[in-house]
């Protein structure tokens, strides 16, 4: 699975800027709809830019692109629930491979029976693959700097106190080799326990357009289970809504702090 910053519900205001690809976000919910990059065009040659784009995902092994075309008209798109800066950084790539093919927008945007082409590469390695144990949640987050939102792993346990700072230290120690740069908890104490709301998680994805970090969650999720028995700490919270995990954020490892905290 990829853990990190994305966008889903609204645009990543300041940080990006398009010419032909108009942004429509997800609403959630019922509609229950992904949030989309596209754009409707024309162009002379159109099956040379198809080509190109085809090159181009080629290039950009993460990439996805969706493409319409009824004759020299052409629909090109990418969309999902989460949407990474490898992907808006993939759109400029293809803005820049349109104004090369000097195509401009469809006067008509009614596309009658176009035939469908899917641009992306299967990469078994790069698998979504999700907890199958129910103690890390996946868990979202409110919209931080620039529109973004943060997809986290959750862990709720309580341990005895004096174990605490060990327990956080082998947790930290994990870390590194599964590929998670964020981790912070928030915290509350009851009796001779703590609570602990641990998170987990990653920053922005496909910078430059480096390929985007896939977590080993099976692995993530042994290793923490591991650590769980060794210090005998016990899932969900004890006492009641004064003893909740609210003391906080205790920051451990951080990245990009606005766009995730």
């Amino acid at each position: 699975m990829i853990l990190g910053t994305y966008w889903y519900f609204d645009f990543p205001i300041n940080l990006y800027k398009f010419d032909f690809f108009e942004f429509k976000k997800g609403y959630g919910g019922h509609a229950d709809n992904p949030a989309e990059l596209v754009t409707i065009f024309e162009a002379k040659h159109p099956e040379k830019i198809i080509e190109d784009l085809k090159n181009l995902i080629d290039k950009n092994s993460d990439g996805y692109l969706f493409v319409y075309q009824e004759q020299h008209k052409l629909k090109i798109g990418t969309g999902g629930y989460q949407l990474f800066d490898y992907d808006f950084l993939l759109i400029k790539e293809v803005e820049k491979l349109l104004r090369n093919h000097r195509a401009y927008p469809a006067k008509d945007k009614t596309l009658r029976n176009p035939t469908l082409i899917k641009l992306c590469n299967e990469n078994p390695k790069n698998k979504i693959t999700y907890p199958k144990q129910t103690f890390l949640q996946v868990v979202g987050s409110e919209l931080k700097k620039h529109n973004a939102e943060n997809s986290k792993l959750r862990l709720d346990c309580n341990i005895d106190l004096e174990y605490k700072e060990d327990f956080i230290k082998d947790l930290e120690s994990i870390l590194k080799d599964e590929k998670i740069d964020v981790f912070f908890y928030y915290e509350s104490e009851f009796e001779n326990r703590t609570n602990l709301m641990l998170f987990f998680t990653n920053g922005r994805q496909g910078l430059n357009l480096r390929e985007k970090i896939y977590i080993d969650i099976l692995s993530f999720e042994n290793k923490v289970e591991k650590t769980i028995t060794t210090y005998n700490a016990k899932f969900g919270f004890l006492g009641g809504y004064d003893s909740y995990p609210q003391n906080g954020p205790k920051i451990e490892r951080i990245i990009e702090k606005e766009m995730i905290i």
